[in-house]
This record gives C-alpha cells, structure tokens and sequence, in this order.
C-alpha cells in the first residue's frame, strides 16, 4: 500500500485521513474537491449566513492542514468517474492514478422536487460554502425571504435570515417540521417557539412552482394559493450523491451500496459518509460519516481489519437556537413500545421517552441539554427502569 486516493472533502474525508496518518506517515494521500475552498463543516454555512463567522472562520482545515498531513488538495477538480481496473481518477481536465485503494466520500446533494420555474434569478439551494455567500447577500435586497422545506437545514436558513435583518417564512407540505428527529406534539413545540422568534411556518403547502417572469416574485401552491416573496430557498432535503457510482458501474441503490468493510462492489474502491448506505441504512448525520469513514481508513491501509456494526442514531442539534437532541427510536409504530411524554408550551420544552419491556431505546428532548445528556445516558446503558413516568426526565 503506497497510494490512496480521496474523492470529497467534507467531514468523511477528514477523518479518513486522520486515522489513515495515525497508523502511517508514509502513504501517499490525494484529495480531489470540486470546490475551490479546503474543508469546512456544513454546518457552519448557517453562522455565515447569519454574520456570525467571518469565511476563513468557516473553514476548519485550511491549506496548511492539508500540508502539515503530507496530503495532496486538488481544489476546483470535480471527479465524474473511476476507472475501477486500473483505480484511476477521472476528471473533466485529466486523469489521475494509479491508486492502490479509492474511497468515495462525496456526501450528499441537495433535493430538488420538479417546481416550475426553479431556473429563475433568486431562486437558490444551498450546498456550497458559495451558496451560503449568495444567500447572504440576497437577503440584503429582499423584501420577504421564502424558504421552500421544514427540516433541520430550512429553519436555520429562515433563523439565519431573521438575524441579518430578513422577513422569513417556511412552507413545508407535510404537517410538522422535523419529521425524522421531531414527533407532532414536539413539532408543534417547536413552532410556537419560531413564532416567537418572529419566523412564520406555514404547514400543508404544496409548492407547485415559482412565479415571476425573469426574477422570482413569490410560490404558487397546487391549490393555486400565492405567497409573495423576493428571494427563494429551496431545503426540500437531499439524496446521497451516487453519480460517481452510476458512472463507474459500482453498484447503488439510494446509496452506494457497500459491505461490512465499507468495500463497494468494485474491488480496492470503498465509500463512506452520507453517500454510501450499509444493509439498506443510511443517515444523513456527522456520526454515521466519522465511523463509517473510520472503518474505510482502516481497511484502505489493512484489508479486513475492522467491520462495521452499524450506529444508534442521534441528533444533537441548536435549531434557531433551540438546543434539540433525538435518539435511537422516537417514532414507535408496535404496541410493544411505552411512550412517556412531558410537554411545556409557552417554555418550549418537551421531553419523549420510548420503552420496550422498560429499557429506553430512544428519546427526544427539545429545549434542555441537561435532559438530553440524562436520556443518551439511560439510553446507551440499555438499563432496566424501575418507574414508566415522568420522573424519567429527572437528571441529578
């Protein structure tokens, strides 16, 4: 093993290429980004947005990093294919290789559903720490943002807008935001709080498209209602980046399908992060990318040295300042789970404990890290609980 190449640059990449150095100082470490910016974690884009990091603060890694790791940054370099015989990297101006081992770490790309009129002017999505920019300052001339998408990624967009001086709003057809970390109650928790923040969230709308003849003027729903509006966000959510995959005749299916060594169908080339998917999982979150890119590393440099496990899934989150943690599972569908529920409106607190046979296998606590840690404790121990109620939430 002499020479490993890195396609992407986001948090699975830098892992790798710490656990790769922590076990050898001599392999050769190519990293190819189709940005023109070294590493910076996604979420910093919000406090960008929101002025509250400079763009050097932004970025975690900057090019002396990259230098101190003896490691190659090809910036501005976007990958469409491997050439999987010959482990060759193949860009839109040159090939690169031969490798000894490749690993996919592309991530995710945003989700665009089809709306009319998404080719307008200040329509935008956000991927890029350029988009963030953009975003930035198109805030600056608008006179009413609207920010299309009611996960984690919209409300912080409309926080971050209000914070600059914005006038936001969030659409989201289904009736709840954060459908995967929140439950309706929690949701509608959460909502009186963005209200009180000044941020209006309009459920059950069905965006059919945008209106305006050159530049957005507003969103149409399929009912044919009309939200005016200078500026629109789309955060409809994303879909693991398989594009390489398809490309190279690697095999995928929501994710880059890989085993339990992080090996993609193709020999020698492995996946990791939100891009790839393990026995029909994936999770869009920093813990999934670090262990799966972990494991990857490891069998890069050592072949079937590490497998695996799978992770229990968890959120640790501040939405629009809001400190949230979800974990394990919150949305029990059996009678064999217990739900224990305590719920504050006006302070903005709701704590969700679920049971099976009286050990919490999941939980949601929504405006108190203290009980966040007390539940991911009770959770990660696997301990019987002697009282189902809401003393669960009681931590020392």
């Amino acid at each position: 093993m002499t020479r490993i190449g890195i396609i992407g640059n986001g948090v699975a990449t830098t892992t790798a290429i710490r656990e790769i150095r922590g076990k050898n100082q001599t392999i050769e470490i190519d990293v190819f980004t189709d940005e023109r910016h070294p590493y910076y974690p996604r979420p910093n884009l919000i406090d960008l947005i929101a002025n509250r990091r400079t763009v050097k603060e932004t970025i975690r890694h900057d090019l002396d990093w990259y230098l101190k790791n003896d490691v190659d940054l090809f910036l501005s370099t976007p990958v469409f294919q491997i050439d999987t015989e010959k482990k060759r990297v193949i860009s839109t101006s040159e090939d690169y290789g031969d490798y000894d081992s490749l690993l996919i770490a592309v991530g995710s790309r945003p989700f665009i559903p089809p709306f009319e009129g998404i080719h307008k002017n200040n329509v935008h999505v956000i991927r890029t720490l350029d988009d963030a920019l953009d975003i930035r300052e198109a805030v600056k001339g608008a006179g009413r943002e609207i920010v299309i998408g009611g996960g984690i990624l919209g409300i912080e967009l409309a926080a971050a807008m209000k914070e600059i001086g914005g006038d936001p709003i969030v659409v989201d057809y289904d009736n709840r935001l954060l459908p995967i970390q929140l439950d309706d109650l929690g949701s509608s928790v959460l909502a009186k709080q963005l209200e009180k923040k000044g941020i209006q969230v309009l459920f059950g709308y069905e965006c059919r498209g945008i209106t305006g003849e050159d530049d957005a003027t507003g969103i149409v729903s399929t009912q044919g209602d009309e939200i005016k509006g200078d500026l629109v966000v789309i955060a409809t959510g994303v879909r693991s980046n398989t594009i390489i995959a398809k490309n190279s005749g690697i095999d995928f299916h929501h994710g880059i399908t890989v085993d339990d060594y992080m090996q993609t169908s193709a020999k020698g080339v492995f996946a990791a992060g939100d891009c790839m998917e393990h026995n029909d999982l994936w999770y869009g979150i920093i813990p999934w990318a670090t262990a799966t890119s972990r494991i990857a590393a490891k069998n890069m440099i050592d072949f079937g040295s590490a497998r695996f496990g799978g992770i229990t899934p968890s959120n640790q989150l501040q939405v629009a300042g809001i400190d949230l943690t979800s974990i394990g599972l919150v949305h029990p569908e059996s009678p064999d789970f217990e739900a224990v529920v305590s719920v504050d409106m006006e302070e903005g607190r709701y704590f969700k404990a679920v049971l099976k046979d009286h050990v919490p296998v999941g939980g949601i606590a929504l405006g108190s890290r203290k009980v966040a840690m007390h539940l991911r404790s009770l959770i990660m121990k696997g301990e019987r609980v002697s009282a189902i109620n809401e003393t669960i939430f009681e931590a020392d």
